[in-house]
């Protein structure tokens, strides 16, 4: 957690520049979050109407959740029951979808709906009436899931080749140029030694795990940007895959290499989006990135306490399915490269390339995620997208940005308060 963290702040921290002040990329939950401070300092209509739909976020996860999942707190097992026969339709019901879609946009959401139906509409209904499969999940198990990871794995390269490779080679002058990059060259040197040392790792393994997350900080920096979501699993697939084929690295190495990846990954999509949020506000970069390095130490400090508890309900579950990290444990354990997901990166990458040609960005990837993602996700998901087509027709972005941001903090809190509650019942607090 801490070298991933930190990789990924010190490889971010200068794409901003271009990124988010010359490119203008979007990062919805940034500047949704921006809406939502200036409405909290503000006061009036605003606050008022972002208060209300943190409020009923809030509300909306107790009674779903809450009172369904942890009744023993309250001590109401008849409650247990009645809950438990209202909310049977399970805790995939959201409305942080809903509201995602709005900010996310039309153009992605469309494109993740029409992974989505291809899924359920198509390919399971053709597979299981053909006997390929017995049922359902056979499909979305061995086809929708290798083939979506691979369209992304493939959208990935060609859109770091088409995109980043130029901004990289910009950026590495900036690196060399200001005095911030020569810290930043001595704080990876420090950081790639404690990757050798602490976790006995050969010096190979560390090259690559430092340059994957040189790479993968961009990629996930960039589509973050444009979709507002950052599949970091997806990134961490692409060095897993060569790391295991060509130069054939053991199970934990390749493990410890995909958690640094990952997290490099998505602590550069999450850091974006927070100095999207201080470039509305005018905050002053540097003291951003402080904050940040503080929050990614932070958190490296208390994460293995929280994955132990985790941990003894266990992963693949019912209760916590993990479906990216089941999918990297397959590639982790899989003796050769499946055609389908071959396949899939092929069709992703000759898509992306098209797609660049037209303006049409990264849709490849949201197509490919919607793949293998639950429908229950992707429906709420493109219905928020949708709202967000006719609202900005009607001129009224502004404020349903400020609802929708509420909604996503308002459930997004109790959620936090239930993972804080089942780590403290794990632990006899």
């Amino acid at each position: 957690s801490l070298s991933g963290g930190l990789l990924g702040l010190l490889f971010t921290y200068p794409l901003r520049q271009k990124m988010i002040v010359q490119d203008k990329l979007p990062y919805a939950d940034g500047a949704a979050a921006a809406a939502i401070i200036r409405a909290g300092d503000e006061g009036g209509r605003q606050s008022r109407t972002m208060l209300s739909a943190f409020g009923l976020g809030a509300l909306f996860a107790v009674a779903r959740d809450v009172l369904r999942l942890f009744p023993a707190y309250f001590n109401l097992e008849s409650l247990k029951v009645g809950a438990a026969k209202l909310f049977s339709f399970g805790s995939s019901i959201s409305l942080i979808p809903l509201a995602g879609g709005y900010l996310i946009g039309a153009r992605f959401t469309l494109a993740w709906f029409l992974g989505a139906a291809a899924t359920y509409f198509v390919m399971v209904p053709y597979l299981v009436s053909s006997g390929f499969f017995s049922d359902k999940a056979g499909v979305l198990i061995e086809v929708s899931k290798p083939q979506g990871a691979g369209i992304v794995i493939g959208a990935a390269i060609a859109y770091f080749i088409t995109a980043g490779v130029p901004v990289f080679l910009r950026t590495a002058a900036h690196y060399a140029e200001g005095r911030f990059g020569k810290k930043m060259g001595a704080a990876v040197l420090v950081l790639s030694v404690l990757l050798v040392y602490l976790f006995n790792l050969s010096l190979p393994i560390t090259i690559i795990a430092v340059v994957g997350a040189f790479f993968m900080a961009y990629i996930g920096a960039r589509i973050t940007g444009e979709m507002n979501v950052d599949p970091m699993e997806i990134f961490a697939m692409i060095i897993l895959l060569g790391a295991k084929f060509v130069f054939g690295f053991g199970v934990l190495h390749l493990a410890l290499l995909a958690a640094v990846v990952c997290i490099a990954a998505g602590i550069a999509g999450d850091a974006m989006q927070d100095f999207k949020t201080g470039h509305i506000l005018g905050t002053p970069p540097e003291h951003q990135l402080a904050a940040e390095v503080a929050g990614a130490v932070s958190a490296s400090l208390v994460m293995g306490t929280l994955m132990l508890a985790f941990a003894a309900i266990g992963f693949g579950t019912a209760d916590f399915p993990a479906p990216q990290a089941v999918a990297i444990k397959e590639i982790i354990q899989v003796d050769n490269l499946q055609g389908i997901l071959a396949a899939g990166a092929l069709l992703g990458l000759i898509y992306t390339l098209v797609a660049e040609k037209y303006g049409l960005g990264a849709t490849a990837i949201a197509f490919g995620i919607g793949l293998y993602v639950p429908i229950e996700l992707s429906v709420p998901l493109f219905a928020g997208g949708c709202a967000r087509y006719f609202i900005d027709r009607a001129k009224k972005t502004e404020f349903f940005r400020l609802a929708a941001g509420g909604l996503i903090a308002g459930e997004g809190l109790v959620g936090a308060a239930m993972v804080l509650a089942a780590a403290a019942k794990f632990f006899g607090i």
